[in-house]
């Protein structure tokens, strides 16, 4: 029983602490101008939606360069990884008075 209640804990410890998480707790409910404070280093796309809200996208991309992975000591042929840019979404949902309502964060990876 103690293992089981431990590992619910695990769980909603790791759910908590993700990205979308960490939006909806910072962002959810605050006026859209706390949101541009926020990420102010990124331009935003704004997209109106037909229920008068408006969709706002921050995306923010960093080149990943690729690495030689460890196979340990006495391999023969080294295996290397791509070169990568990841391209992280933060995505707000805004009411007609400026306040968001609803956060979402994608986050993909594209070769180069």
């Amino acid at each position: 029983m103690n293992r089981i209640l431990i590992l619910l804990f695990i769980l909603f410890f790791a759910a908590s602490c993700g990205m979308q998480a960490k939006l909806n707790r910072n962002f959810k409910g605050e006026p859209m101008a706390e949101v541009a404070e926020a990420f102010a280093d990124l331009t935003p796309s704004k997209i109106p939606m037909q229920n008068g809200h408006t969709k706002v996208i921050y995306t923010k991309e960093d080149r990943l360069d690729g690495t030689t992975i460890n196979q340990g000591t006495n391999t023969l042929d080294p295996i290397h990884s791509p070169s990568v840019t990841k391209v992280e979404q933060f995505i707000f949902i805004v009411d007609e008075n400026g306040v968001v309502i609803s956060t979402k964060y994608e986050s993909s990876y594209k070769r180069l």
